[in-house]
């Protein structure tokens, strides 16, 4: 059998209790982050996308010239 008073004894430093408020600003903080990761990753995306077709549309141009 193993000892559990670890886990619960009230002045333990892993066990920690928060209330609801705390809960909720974490939370938003974190959701917060991820949405931030996320935009930087689709600016970071759309930027290659629009750098292609550039890139694409000058060897159309080009190509247009020749003829």
């Amino acid at each position: 059998m193993t000892n559990t008073t670890g886990l619960i004894h009230p002045n333990n430093a892993e066990m920690r209790m928060y209330p609801t408020e705390e809960l909720i600003r974490i939370h938003r903080k974190e959701m917060m982050a991820e949405a931030e990761r996320q935009r930087e990753a689709r600016s970071m995306s759309a930027g290659r996308r629009w750098r292609a077709i550039a890139r694409y549309a000058t060897r159309r141009a080009e190509s247009a010239e020749r003829r």
